[in-house]
């Protein structure tokens, strides 16, 4: 009887030692998140310290990369190892659909309305601005209100325009502002940095920038103004989604939810000057339109408008 009682101390013992390998083996995987992402640096940085913050027992693993390399990626991990593409048009999720389980967060009550019913999550608004430098503005006799106001012939050769490729996924709203500035004979995107100490400086009275661009540089106390195109903004949403199979799916439902909140979406619109896609969060900066006085083109016409004006140039 001694004999079998230390035998089952043995069994005991040696069961217990084999707990901690299978918990400690099962504890990453419950508490990681993978994320494949577009999106700018410093916006991903934002996001992921945030989350972070609030979540520190959950590791974020990143995939950094342009967005057709993004699906690429996505088209490999879905139903595998999964995880939440971040960054992308609407019709990029679309058209790559069937790699995307359906999730709707609690926080699309909250979105702008036409944003609020999409089969996939915005997380973030584009905007195409216009920056113009007053002075030379004045100079020149011309009063800067919209895109009809830029083929005033003392423009001619006074407005430049950055490749809107570069900030925006939305494929309808780079058509617009390219083939718009064709049609006002500017040949040829330049970098955003580029745009805006032109302007700034004078070389250039206007430019078409990216929103957040703008906006940053005004608040750097450059003598320019902000103007939103009185026959509407060329407008448009990066999304997300999770992908089918993703482990832990729970962690990317919740950092789905925490980046389209309050929280996060007000910190990005103060830090970073970008849109929100929620009605509750807005700049509240002078000059600068709120979401809901914003009237977005309808761009598709506008691009096929402007492609005929090119043409017939």
């Amino acid at each position: 009887m001694k004999k079998s009682f230390i035998s089952i101390i043995i069994v005991s013992m040696l069961l217990a030692s084999l707990v901690p390998n299978v918990v400690l083996g099962s504890a990453p995987a419950s508490d990681r998140l993978m994320l494949y992402s577009s999106l700018p640096v410093t916006q991903l940085d934002l996001m992921v310290g945030m989350f972070n913050k609030k979540y520190p027992n959950i590791t974020v693993d990143v995939f950094s990369a342009d967005t057709a390399d993004v699906f690429n990626r996505a088209q490999v991990v879905a139903g595998v190892s999964g995880g939440l593409v971040l960054g992308g048009s609407l019709e990029n999720f679309q058209s790559a659909q069937n790699l995307f389980t359906a999730y709707t967060t609690t926080n699309a009550k909250k979105f702008h309305e036409q944003y609020a019913g999409a089969a996939f999550t915005p997380i973030q608004l584009h905007v195409s601005a216009l920056v113009v430098n007053k002075d030379i503005a004045k100079k020149l006799g011309v009063n800067v209100t919209g895109w009809e106001s830029l083929k005033d012939e003392k423009l001619s050769g006074k407005v430049a325009y950055m490749d809107p490729a570069k900030s925006s996924p939305v494929v309808e709203q780079t058509a617009f502002v390219t083939n718009f500035a064709r049609a006002i004979d500017v040949a040829s995107p330049s970098a955003p940095s580029f745009v805006l100490n032109a302007v700034t400086a004078g070389q250039y009275a206007v430019g078409i920038i990216n929103e957040e661009k703008a906006i940053e540089r005004r608040m750097s106390g450059a003598n320019v103004d902000v103007v939103y195109a009185s026959e509407g903004v060329a407008m448009g949403a990066s999304y997300a989604g999770i992908l089918e199979g993703t482990q832990n799916e729970e962690n990317a439902k919740l950092f789905l939810d925490f980046i389209t909140g309050k929280e996060y979406q007000q910190a990005a619109a103060d830090m970073l000057h970008q849109r929100s896609v929620r009605k509750d969060v807005d700049f509240g900066l002078k000059g600068i339109a709120s979401t809901k006085n914003l009237k977005a083109l309808d761009v598709q016409s506008m691009a096929m408008l402007t492609s005929l004006q090119s043409a017939a140039r």
